[in-house]
């Protein structure tokens, strides 16, 4: 009985080496951008409000991190998230598989690596935001300068 058990484990191994899966680095509803700000229909500055109150420690840090970085690399940020932001939810979508499939697909990330972190990276902070930002005033420039 063990020896079956044994041969049908082994059989089942090599199965798994001769038919591997196939590995696949495509955008999921929530990776690498969470679904809800594909979707959101908020203004950069709303969510970026909506974040800045409902998420206080993760909007500093953004602020921080991005008040370090030269000026041009701040104006190229706010410049890539507000074109983001103006696209309707399959080019957004067709964004977030280029960056899931090609490490050097954003070129922002090559001047700032988490330029997009307030925006892409914690759904939590995504849900959070997305949840309220539409009670903010859309044209708010005020959020750039913490």
């Amino acid at each position: 009985m063990i020896r079956k058990a044994s041969i049908a484990l082994a059989a089942i191994g090599c199965a798994a080496t001769i038919f591997p899966a196939a590995a696949a680095a495509d955008a999921t509803d929530d990776y690498p951008i969470p679904n809800r700000i594909m979707r959101t229909t908020c203004t950069v500055d709303q969510y970026m409000a909506a974040v800045r109150d409902t998420d206080p420690v993760y909007y500093e840090r953004y602020m921080i991190d991005y008040k370090n970085r030269p000026a041009d690399v701040q104006k190229g940020a706010r410049d890539r998230i507000y074109w983001f932001f103006s696209l309707d939810y399959a080019a957004r979508r067709q964004y977030s598989e280029n960056t899931a499939t090609n490490v050097f697909y954003e070129q922002m990330a090559t001047r700032w690596g988490n330029w997009a972190k307030l925006f892409f990276n914690n759904k939590g902070v995504v849900a959070h935001g997305t949840d309220v930002c539409m009670n903010y005033p859309p044209n708010d420039p005020s959020v750039w300068t913490w």
